[in-house]
């Protein structure tokens, strides 16, 4: 049997009902799959199905991405959210022409160009330039280790430091470098190696052939030089000496 259709015309397929917790009432909804949202979506309404494309109000509809089940109220945030899984860079910072996937994204990375850490760690002080960070951060006082190696067993404050040690059981070394080709499984190690090379840190200008210690320096120093001397194709991610597999 083929796919329902609605009075709009588009094809979905149902899916059954679908058991939700809201507040103290567990209710039953209709699901929703919408074919023609790029990437996917399931739609979920106390009313039963909706019009695809539609603002979903309040709490009266909410719009999962398939790909990572995160939620959002509204089909143009997710349609936006969509442009991070299909790898789309849209937003260019006009500090130092690196792109990315969200106006969130972008507004974060703003940050280390103002030097502006509004978020402050309640245990020591410390302050970061976003909420996720601080909540990263605030781990290292409260010991929580929510990230465990299905391998090993394993646990990790931070999920960076898992998907790492991860690669200790499948071998994986994703970081290569530039000047030799040797390998390294993390980004630190690949740091310690490229200073092998008589001293040189990680980042080099394209430029002039001028090291930096860190991408923040090389930021700096890049507005040194005058606009006609950087060519229009330039990007930051030229002056890494090292490649990034992942």
């Amino acid at each position: 049997m083929g796919p329902d259709r609605l009075s709009c015309g588009a094809p979905h397929t149902w899916e059954g009902h679908v058991e939700l917790s809201t507040g103290d009432v567990a209710q039953n909804q209709h699901t929703e799959r919408t074919a023609g949202l790029a990437g996917g979506a399931v739609v979920l309404s106390k009313m039963g199905p909706k019009t695809v494309g539609q603002e979903l109000p309040g709490t009266d509809m909410a719009v999962f991405c398939l790909l990572c089940g995160k939620r959002f109220q509204a089909q143009s945030a997710l349609q936006q959210h969509m442009e991070v899984h299909a790898g789309v860079r849209s937003y260019i910072c006009s500090e130092c022409n690196r792109t990315f996937p969200s106006h969130t994204a972008l507004k974060r990375h703003l940050r280390s160009h103002t030097g502006d850490h509004p978020y402050e760690c309640e245990f020591c002080g410390s302050c970061f330039r976003d909420e996720s960070t601080l909540k990263s951060h605030k781990r290292i006082h409260t010991g929580e280790k929510p990230y465990e190696c299905n391998g090993c067993g394993k646990k990790f404050s931070l999920k960076h430091q898992l998907e790492t040690h991860y690669r200790v059981h499948t071998g994986e070394k994703p970081f290569e470098c530039k000047l030799c080709h040797q390998r390294s499984r993390d980004y630190s190690a690949m740091i310690k190696h490229l200073r092998t090379h008589n001293g040189a840190s990680p980042y080099q200008c394209t430029i002039c052939t001028e090291y930096c210690p860190s991408l923040s320096s090389m930021q700096k120093h890049m507005k040194g030089h005058k606009p006609e001397e950087i060519p229009p194709d330039w990007r930051i991610e030229k002056t890494y000496l090292y490649l990034c597999y992942v």
